[in-house]
């Protein structure tokens, strides 16, 4: 399970630069950048779903 949220948070990072090469370009393809964000936003809800997974068993 740590292994999966390694990777979702390494994704979600990618993402982030990706969305800012993006909006750095003179034309940017808002639409492109639009499906990236909801995709990041997707990953970020994966990793609060691992993450309240992992909680508990941390505390035991």
């Amino acid at each position: 399970m740590y292994a999966r949220l390694k990777s979702l948070q390494s994704q979600h990072g990618t993402l982030d630069n990706l969305i800012q090469r993006e909006e750095q370009h003179p034309y940017p393809d808002v639409e492109h950048i639009r499906s990236l964000k909801k995709f990041k936003l997707r990953l970020r809800d994966e990793i609060q779903r691992v993450e309240r997974t992992l909680r508990p068993a941390q505390t035991a």
